[in-house]
């Protein structure tokens, strides 16, 4: 017996169902899963600008306020979350060394930091129906006038919630915990259905 630790992805169980969605090349939709990226919550004062100077110098980007997201040149971004609350991602697997970092340069200040990788995944959404398809088991409108690219807020899909991210025109990301992944997964392929036969 092995004693080295196996990452899988959340998707593993149906990745062949999800395969074979997509089997006949690009659609109207598209569906890709972004495992095991890096996912820090942060909490603090948004008025101290100690507070927000410490998460600037490590991040190399500004906390959004309001419903947006702010991203840096290396592939880390920040999500509002609430007036307090941010969701920091990253495209690198550095979760552990993130939250050392902030609560290294924190210290003094009232703030919680909490790496929730693990417990995280991403779907990417693409396509000119990513609309349609959210719009089946998603009560928001995700119309460009209201929810323009930049954006982002909580939600939930049929009964699974979501944090939406409107990265690009037509690229949405789903933030999904872990445990609701397949769920997710299999009720955006049946309401995507008639888009990626």
């Amino acid at each position: 017996m092995s004693d080295q630790l196996i990452q899988e992805a959340p998707l593993v169980g149906i990745k062949s169902k999800l395969a074979a969605a997509f089997v006949k090349g690009p659609k109207d939709f598209g569906l890709v899963e972004r495992a095991f990226m890096t996912h820090v919550t942060l909490r603090g004062d948004p008025d101290s600008p100690a507070f927000r100077g410490a998460v600037e110098e490590v991040l190399q980007l500004a906390l959004p306020s309001g419903q947006t997201i702010t991203a840096s040149a290396s592939g880390c971004s920040a999500v509002w979350m609430g007036p307090d609350e941010w969701l920091i991602q990253s495209v690198e697997e550095t979760g552990p060394e993130l939250e050392r970092a902030l609560r290294q340069a924190l210290a003094g200040e009232h703030h919680a930091v909490v790496d929730v990788s693990s417990g995280y995944t991403v779907f990417e959404l693409s396509g000119r129906r990513v609309r349609e398809v959210l719009a089946k088991g998603c009560p928001l409108d995700l119309h460009p006038k209201v929810f323009p690219v930049g954006c982002s807020t909580q939600s939930h899909f049929f009964k699974a919630g979501i944090t939406v991210l409107h990265i690009a025109e037509e690229l949405y990301q789903l933030v999904v915990r872990r445990s609701f992944a397949e769920y997710a997964c299999l009720m955006l392929l049946d309401a995507a259905d008639e888009f990626i036969r």
